[in-house]
């Protein structure tokens, strides 16, 4: 049986699967029977039970992942628009830099 990379399904279909775990789980399937039948490792499928039995279903509510947009940025908006504006406009030498051409290091 091939597996599936679970990352690449829906968020809905990644909440039925861990359903589906506790389900089973809940009818007797070892973690070992369940990672078979569902494509996950064993010990994923141990944390969601154990999440479940100690906080309930919403500890297995699929999360939003990564961080909030415009988190961790050093500029402010005006100051990204007049940096943009700078690079869209000018070349270095306009702007006494040292290298010649815009790269991502530059």
């Amino acid at each position: 049986m091939e597996k599936t990379d679970a990352r690449k399904l829906t968020p809905e279909a990644q909440q039925q699967l861990r359903h589906q775990a506790i389900r089973l789980r809940k009818r007797g399937f070892t973690h070992q029977q369940l990672a078979e039948i569902i494509g996950a490792h064993h010990t994923r499928i141990c944390r969601w039970c154990r999440a479940y039995e100690t906080s309930g279903p919403k500890a297995v509510v699929i999360q939003k992942r990564g961080r909030k947009p415009g988190s961790g940025r050093r500029l402010s908006a005006e100051q990204e628009k007049q940096l943009r504006q700078m690079i869209r406009d000018k070349t270095p030498d306009q702007l006494k830099l040292a290298f010649a051409l815009w790269t991502r290091l530059a």
